[in-house]
């Protein structure tokens, strides 16, 4: 036990070797993705009190995630042309003015015209970490890094959710409103949007990466200028990015309703707001434990279970649709998803070339967020006839396919070992 401890210890302790705009871009992430889980969090239910249902959620999820596939789709060539730091900052200044606007609005067609632009913004806040860590942290603290990054994540939405959960009690206390009204829903919404904001201050304060990135000549080239082995990268992209796009699938079957879900089983704001946070704590501490089970198993083996962990759950909800199940269930699902980014990530910055890693995450963001939008778009459709069950078992269904499509072609990867350690 002390001897896991110690080796726990010396993990964390790793974080002072981080270059310094790396640590500034895990504090950014910190502040960003609270904003995000904040207005994730809330932006549903302000839907549902303006009077929109599960349908128009899926309209507005689909838009908005497709406008997201597109622009990320284009990141490759962005982040090869401007850089990172460009990408992210400006990125960022989009989405908390586009959400602010989406905050303020309550009929249909503006919201979905201005769910674009918020949708093109956030491909610029998510489709770079990667990239941004691969280009500006040293070989042999990348893999950290990443699962630093990730579990920041998870415990930024945690954050975030707590802001989203307990914000319109907090409004609604101090303007005596009702706490589900559209009035405390939209000052929560302004609240996490005023924190996403404040984490343009420490990427104001980087200096090699916002002087020095952007050059055409720099890491992350075309990927017609890859070496002769070209047509075997691409193979290895596309089932990386296709693999993603069919987890899409499912995770958008589910999560974009799941708050009003949980609302419909009696939970109220403060109450989803809790279960978020918790499954953004659990993801985080699971998170951090991923480079030492990867070590320990393998990245493939360690993928291969912590992909197809949360499928049980859901199954076990089409037949129980009870509260505490549905919580166990998204926390199950956060965390594994936590856990599982930095595993094909890091799998992928193995076996692609520094000139194609861009490409590569930029083609695999705008397939993860294509299929989201078809799935949300359908399953919109599908809760207001059917209920929520068909979607539990699209998510089982597409997240094991998906794993069982990444594992047979990389398990066999010329590139990659998997002794386990």
């Amino acid at each position: 036990m002390r001897h896991r401890l110690t080796r726990i210890r010396e993990f964390l302790g790793q974080v002072r070797h981080f270059k310094p705009d790396i640590k500034l871009f895990l504090i950014y992430n910190l502040f960003s993705n609270a904003g995000i889980g904040a207005f994730l969090l809330i932006y549903n239910l302000y839907l549902v009190e303006n009077g929109f249902t599960e349908s128009f959620i899926g309209v507005y999820n689909a838009t908005t995630t497709t406008a997201l596939a597109i622009v990320a789709m284009l990141m490759g060539p962005l982040i090869g042309r401007f850089g990172g730091w460009r990408c992210i900052t400006y990125g960022t200044m989009v989405f908390v003015v586009s959400s602010a606007m989406l905050a303020l609005l309550g009929s249909a067609a503006p919201i979905l015209m201005v769910s674009i632009i918020a949708g093109a913004g956030t491909a610029f806040l998510i489709t770079p970490i990667m990239p941004f860590i691969l280009e500006w942290e040293r070989p042999e603290y990348r893999g950290i890094a990443a699962a630093f990054a990730f579990s920041i994540n998870s415990l930024s939405l945690t954050l975030g959710s707590f802001i989203g959960g307990w914000s319109p009690r907090l409004f609604a206390t101090i303007l005596d409103i009702e706490i589900q009204s559209v009035v405390s829903y939209r000052l929560a919404l302004l609240l996490g949007l005023a924190v996403a904001a404040a984490g343009l201050i420490p990427m104001y304060r980087m200096v090699e990466s916002r002087e020095h990135g952007g050059e055409e000549e720099g890491t992350f080239a075309a990927i017609p200028e890859l070496p002769p082995t070209r047509q075997e990268v691409r193979r290895d992209i596309m089932v990386f990015a296709g693999a993603t796009g069919i987890l899409a699938l499912g995770i958008g079957s589910v999560m974009p309703f799941y708050n009003v879900y949980l609302n419909s089983l009696g939970a109220r704001p403060s109450w989803i707001g809790m279960i978020f946070a918790m499954a953004g704590i659990v993801a985080a501490i699971f998170g951090l434990l991923v480079p030492m089970l990867s070590r320990r198993y393998g990245e493939l083996n360690t993928l291969l279970w912590v992909r197809l962990a949360p499928v049980p759950v859901f199954l076990l909800m089409i037949a129980l649709p009870h509260l505490a199940i549905a919580a166990v269930a998204h926390v199950a699902r956060t965390a594994t998803t936590s856990m599982s980014w930095p595993l094909d990530s890091s799998v992928m910055g193995t076996v692609l070339p520094p000139r194609a890693r861009a490409n590569g995450f930029s083609i695999r963001s705008g397939l993860w967020n294509l299929g989201y939008a078809i799935a949300s778009l359908a399953a919109g459709v599908v809760i207001v006839a059917w209920g929520y069950a068909p979607t539990f078992f699209a998510f089982a269904l597409f997240s094991a396919t998906s794993t069982v499509l990444f594992l047979l072609h990389f398990r066999r990867h010329p590139r990659l070992t998997q002794p386990p350690r």
